[in-house]
């Protein structure tokens, strides 16, 4: 049954640390267990991305082609990424991609503006675990607060 709430946790944070440690207490684990799961399970998301980023940027490159003619998010999604990579750099996008859009989606949308893929991966791991941190000890600190 543990094994079974962290691996949730650990999928849901593949997506994003705002549903990954949220989604891991609502199963009962404790916040620090939530957070590690979700935290994990957002760096393999990050890993699985650069690793295959030649195979997976042609697809988000042409996915992102068809959708910048009807102004979606995607595309919102990009052009805000190339505003904070033009203003902040590498470690500006790393630092504010899993808050605005997730980690996984900015590592590949920085990864076809030409981000060199080591140093994006040790930016990226580094936010993913401040974040990770940050979002648990709220998590923990809301819970101590509503008695949960």
């Amino acid at each position: 049954e543990l094994l079974a709430k962290l691996l949730s946790a650990a999928l849901s944070g593949a997506v994003g640390l705002w549903s990954g440690i949220p989604a891991g207490t609502a199963l009962g684990l404790p916040a620090v267990l939530s957070g590690t799961a979700a935290v994990l399970g957002n760096l393999a998301a990050i890993a699985v991305a650069v690793l295959t980023y030649g195979w997976s940027g042609r697809l988000v490159r042409r996915f992102l082609a068809r959708r910048r003619r009807g102004g979606t998010s995607s595309s919102k999604h990009r052009e805000r990424l190339e505003r904070i990579w033009a203003g902040y750099g590498l470690p500006g996008v790393a630092l504010l991609s899993p808050l605005l859009m997730g980690a996984p989606l900015g590592t590949l949308l920085a990864l076809l503006l030409g981000a060199p893929r080591r140093r994006l991966l040790r930016w990226m791991v580094a936010s993913v675990v401040l974040w990770g941190t940050v979002l648990t000890g709220a998590a923990a600190f809301g819970l101590s607060v509503s008695g949960g």
